[in-house]
């Protein structure tokens, strides 16, 4: 599926992931292909892409906004504290 991050100011990562973890107002979920349509605010923790069950990309946000729709997760955010990439 299609995953999107974006800050006010650019677009941060563009990218086919097969799931990411968000960190959700009321815990962390998951959100696989073909998840129902969704948009849930986000609080300050990490935001996990993965491929073949493997962490591809993990990014820790200050909080922002999820929303799910057609295959495509876009994650807004105001900015990331840190963003750590996995060398396979």
């Amino acid at each position: 599926m299609k995953f999107v991050l974006l800050s006010p100011q650019k677009t941060l990562f563009e990218g086919e992931v097969d799931s990411v973890t968000v960190p959700g107002e009321m815990g962390s979920f998951t959100i696989w292909p073909k998840h129902a349509a969704l948009i849930s605010t986000l609080k300050e923790g990490n935001l996990i892409c993965r491929n073949d069950g493997k962490e591809l990309r993990r990014f820790h946000v200050d909080g922002g906004f999820v929303e799910v729709r057609n295959d495509q997760v876009s994650v807004c955010v105001e900015r990331v504290l840190s963003d750590k990439f996995e060398e396979e």
